[in-house]
């Protein structure tokens, strides 16, 4: 009888060592956790119309900022005899229609956000450096700053619902490597809150992508600290190349987190050549970033 039982122990203990791994937090693709069920049919379709409401909601914020509130604030503007920059009357819009989304998006139950160490936002502006492991992560982080200047990509910059905001926005065009260096050191030297995703694409599901030197140079150039932003979604959702009939088994969770500011000369010797700072700066951002990816720190 006890030989029987201890085989029967012996073939559970295996099963259970040949069971998938639970979910992946963070780093990876989440897989469905154990006796989670599948989203049923209702819950997918409901959950693509409440994403699409959002979506349209973001879009036609983007257009409507561009042809109905910024010329509306330019004819008030010039009746009270102000004189404010278009690019930052943009940038607070942007702002505000971020905030919205973020409010839409938790309302409708397709997402939740959670800050941690939002305090560091209020400091002297500075540069941001973030990983980007989703569609909306700008939005995100611009409902939480009035005034940030962004690095976006031509086909961003070109896109219908949006061209005309980020042009009034005057962000940075993402186009010579030596140019968006210096127009993003001059915008930080002005006192002006710059974000970089260093990565140049939404993180992957295995993992964050090796850094670009370009934030090391921009933080260097200017003379500034940079300020780490660490975006973790769970489960993984609004991936680059993730089609919009993907439905995550639940309603996924954003956690951001501001960290302490990274100064350049605590790491340097201060006899490097340029390119030679840059790209331990940038080790030291991948290292960092790579920790508090994986939750190291938790």
């Amino acid at each position: 009888m006890n030989a029987e039982l201890a085989e029967r122990a012996g073939r559970a203990l295996d099963e259970r060592r040949e069971e998938p791994p639970a979910d992946v937090d963070g780093a990876g693709a989440p897989a469905r956790r154990p006796g989670a069920r599948r989203p049923g049919l209702a819950w997918r379709a409901s959950y693509i119309l409440r994403r699409w409401i959002a979506f349209a909601y973001y879009g036609l914020a983007g257009l409507a900022i561009a042809w109905v509130v910024l010329p509306l604030q330019a004819v008030r503007a010039r009746l009270a005899g102000r004189a404010e920059p278009t690019d930052l009357r943009a940038q607070r819009a942007i702002h505000r229609a971020s905030c919205g989304l973020v409010r839409l998006g938790e309302g409708l139950g397709i997402i939740r956000v959670r800050w941690r160490g939002l305090e560091r936002l209020e400091r002297r502006p500075t540069l941001i450096v973030a990983n980007h492991p989703s569609l909306i992560d700008t939005p995100i982080l611009a409902s939480h700053l009035p005034q940030v200047d962004l690095i976006v990509n031509p086909d961003w910059s070109e896109s219908f619902f949006f061209r005309g905001a980020t042009a009034a926005a005057d962000y940075v065009r993402m186009d010579r490597a030596a140019e968006v260096v210096r127009r993003t050191a001059d915008r930080l030297r002005a006192g002006r809150w710059v974000a970089i995703y260093p990565e140049g694409s939404r993180t992957p599901p295995e993992g964050l992508r090796p850094f670009h030197r370009g934030a090391a140079h921009v933080a260097l150039a200017a003379g500034v600290d940079v300020l780490p932003v660490v975006i973790r979604v769970t489960p993984r959702t609004l991936m680059k190349g993730q089609g919009w009939s993907h439905v995550p088994e639940r309603t996924p969770e954003w956690i951001v987190e501001v960290g302490e500011p990274i100064r350049p000369a605590d790491h340097l010797d201060g006899d490097e050549s340029r390119p030679v700072a840059a790209r331990r700066l940038t080790a030291i951002l991948q290292a960092h970033f790579e920790k508090r990816w994986s939750g190291q720190d938790d």
